[in-house]
């Protein structure tokens, strides 16, 4: 099937950096980024030299690193669906959806280029993190497999919720209603896991095993299974599909 992504994906970037929420929520990205690093980090190293003193060691993926890339992923929930709230509910609201709908691009092509540019955004976000851990590799071994795994785990965690983003975008005019409802969404799908902690027996696996931070805890350790990147693929997936559902309602023609 042939596609025409790239003018979508070329007219969607422009507009997501020329808006002023995206140069604020990355500024919000970093500043909060480097206070989950800045402030363990200096902790790490002076609990280091007192267990050194005694002969101990701490754990550097258990204590910063796992932690860190957690953190990342508890900023998306917030910052995220300010990204993606406008991608089509902007567009609905000013009447530019039903010009689109008229240019020659389908369904998929106009899905996939705002959703690609908006990852372009989120790659603009992590990439930059590696400044953090370059910072200490001089000063420790870092595992830099570790590191990697965990960089994957947060993009992964990052896309899926950019196509939920747009989803509920495409759900609704008003934008504060598609980043409140993508919020309410990302954060059910975080507290899974607390849930499935009191639960029992079949449920409890059920539950916790649809919890978004449940299969990103491995792969912060530096642990790839196919099961988590499976989940964070079909997520992202189903949440694409369901934006072409919605294009292709008769409601939107």
């Amino acid at each position: 099937m042939k596609t025409n992504i790239l003018p979508i994906y070329l007219r969607e970037l422009k507009a997501i950096f020329y808006s002023p929420v995206a140069w604020l929520v990355l500024f919000a990205f970093y500043a909060l980024a480097g206070y989950f690093w800045c402030v363990p980090a200096s902790m790490y190293a002076q609990r280091s030299l007192m267990m050194a003193g005694r002969g101990g060691q701490m754990k550097l993926v258990e204590y910063l690193i796992a932690p860190y890339f957690a953190n990342m992923t508890v900023t998306f929930i917030f910052l995220l669906p300010l990204i993606s709230m406008r991608q089509f509910s902007e567009e609905k609201k000013s009447g530019t959806i039903e010009t689109l709908f008229t240019l020659p691009f389908s369904d998929l092509d106009i899905v996939l280029g705002k959703w690609f540019a908006s990852l372009t955004l989120l790659a603009a976000m992590v990439v930059p993190t590696l400044l953090f851990f370059l910072e200490v590799a001089d000063k420790t071994s870092l595992p830099w497999a570790v590191v990697a795994s965990g960089l994957v785990g947060v993009f992964l965690v990052g896309a899926s919720f950019l196509a939920v983003g747009l989803l509920t975008s495409a759900l609704s005019e008003n934008q504060v209603v598609a980043a409140a409802i993508s919020f309410g969404t990302l954060l059910f799908l975080f507290v899974l896991s607390w849930i499935g902690a009191e639960l029992s027996g079949v449920f409890k696996d059920l539950v916790s095993q649809l919890s978004t931070m449940e299969h990103l805890e491995d792969l912060t350790k530096g642990l790839i299974n196919i099961k988590d990147i499976t989940y964070f693929v079909l997520f992202t997936v189903l949440a694409l599909f369901g934006t072409l559902r919605v294009l292709e309602s008769k409601k939107w023609r």
